[in-house]
């Protein structure tokens, strides 16, 4: 089963990923922060973040 092309907004423009407000990696990950239970976005991190300029771009 392939899963659904989804256009994901994004706001963070220093990331290798970010293109005019949206994300174009080709997988998004993103996980709670911590113990691993988030309750708000807030306790939520975009794993697939690679800064500008890092050459280290797998995903």
């Amino acid at each position: 089963m392939t899963a659904p092309k989804m256009q994901v907004k994004c706001g963070v423009d220093n990331c290798h990923y970010w293109h005019n407000h949206y994300c174009t990696a080709s997988a998004l990950e993103v996980n709670a922060m911590g113990d691993g239970h988030a309750d708000t976005s807030d306790g939520t991190c975009c794993t697939t973040f690679v800064a500008k300029g890092n050459n280290n771009t797998m995903r």
